[in-house]
């Protein structure tokens, strides 16, 4: 009795290290779909539409940008930013992270979608592609890249992008 008893517990236990690291496993799948870029002067917002395919939570944490154009490296900083309401006036708020649940699409569209998205600053005038990579708490990079809209400022849109995640 005692020793099947055993073998009922050590079945158990296997079964359990087997189903956690199946989640493990799976955990989070990122991706980046539907990437667009709008370039002003001085600043660029990226957006997107952050899937996670996965069957746990993950949240970005951290974002760096960087451009190439003809003249080679164009150095840029970014930033999460979400859009608010504050009376009639849309306002940018900067934020430390940008959360996605398991089996579900965050709309990183700006007023188009859950409010984020990316802000860039710097010589984006100079960049011909923008390379992003998304920086997640499970240590996770997602690495895309978008091409920027030829001779276009402010509102200039494109959406051809390449995601490695």
């Amino acid at each position: 009795m005692v020793k099947a008893l055993r073998i009922v517990l050590i079945a158990v236990l296997v079964v359990a290290v087997a189903a956690v690291g199946a989640v493990v496993a799976v955990g989070s799948q990122l991706s980046a779909e539907d990437v667009a870029v709008r370039v002003g002067s001085k600043t660029a917002g990226i957006f997107l539409n952050l899937r996670n395919s996965g069957l746990l939570p993950d949240c970005a944490i951290g974002v760096e940008v960087h451009g190439e154009g003809k003249e080679g490296r164009v150095s840029l900083s970014a930033e999460f930013h979400t859009t608010v309401m504050e009376g009639n006036v849309m306002r940018m708020v900067k934020v430390e992270r940008v959360c996605v649940g398991p089996m579900s699409v965050v709309k990183m569209r700006g007023a188009e979608g859950e409010g984020y998205h990316i802000m860039v600053f710097g010589d984006v005038e100079k960049v011909s592609v923008y390379h992003v990579y998304l920086k997640f708490e499970s240590g996770k990079t997602l690495h895309f890249h978008v091409m920027a809209p030829e001779g276009s400022q402010m509102g200039g849109m494109h959406d051809h992008a390449h995601s490695h995640g």
